[in-house]
C-alpha cells in the first residue's frame, strides 16, 4: 500500500517512493558523456545532408580523373605513331603517351627484366630529349629513330 502522500509546489501528490535518489559523480559523467556524443552525431549527420545539398554531384567515369582533357587530333595521331614504332624495336614491352611525351618499357639484355624510358618529343620540330637509366642502351635510340622516321612521313 503507498504511503501517505503530501501536495508538492504544482498541487499534484508526490509519493516519498517516487522522488528521485541523486546519481552518483561516475553515473552523471557518463550521462553528460551519453547526451554530448548523441548531439554530435546529431549534428554531423546534419552537416552531412547540408555538405551533400549544397554540393553538385557529377558523375566522373572511373578510368578519368576529373580534370582529365580529351587529347588533340594531333596527340591521338603521335600515340598511334608511338604505338606502331614500338611494335617495330625489338626490345619494347610497353608504350604510353600523355601529350608529346612517352613512357616506354624496355626489356633488359637478360631478358629476366624491364627498366624505363623516358622521351619527350618537340610537337612542331620532332626532335627527342630521352632520359634512361643505361647510358649504352640502343633500344631508345633505335625507338627515337623510328618515331622521327614516322612523323616524317606523316608530315
Amino acid at each position: 500500500m503507498p504511503g501517505p502522500s503530501t501536495p508538492d509546489e504544482d498541487g499534484e501528490d508526490a509519493s516519498p517512493a517516487e522522488t528521485a535518489k541523486p546519481l552518483s559523480k561516475k553515473k552523471r559523467i557518463l550521462r553528460a558523456l551519453g547526451i554530448g556524443a548523441v548531439a554530435v552525431v546529431a549534428v554531423g549527420g546534419l552537416l552531412i545532408k547540408l555538405a551533400q545539398k549544397n554540393h553538385a554531384s557529377k558523375d566522373i567515369a572511373t578510368d578519368q580523373w576529373p580534370d582529365a582533357r580529351l587529347p588533340t587530333p594531333a596527340e591521338l595521331e603521335f600515340a598511334a605513331i608511338v604505338r606502331a614504332a614500338a611494335e617495330n624495336v625489338a626490345k619494347n614491352v610497353s608504350v604510353s603517351t600523355s601529350g608529346f611525351n612517352v613512357e616506354a618499357k624496355i626489356r633488359s639484355n637478360s631478358g629476366t627484366g624491364t627498366w624505363t624510358a623516358h622521351f619527350e618529343f618537340d610537337e612542331e620540330t620532332g626532335h627527342c630529349r630521352c632520359s634512361h637509366p643505361y647510358r649504352g642502351a640502343t633500344a631508345p635510340l633505335f625507338f627515337t629513330e623510328e618515331v622521327q622516321r614516322r612523323l616524317e612521313a606523316a608530315a
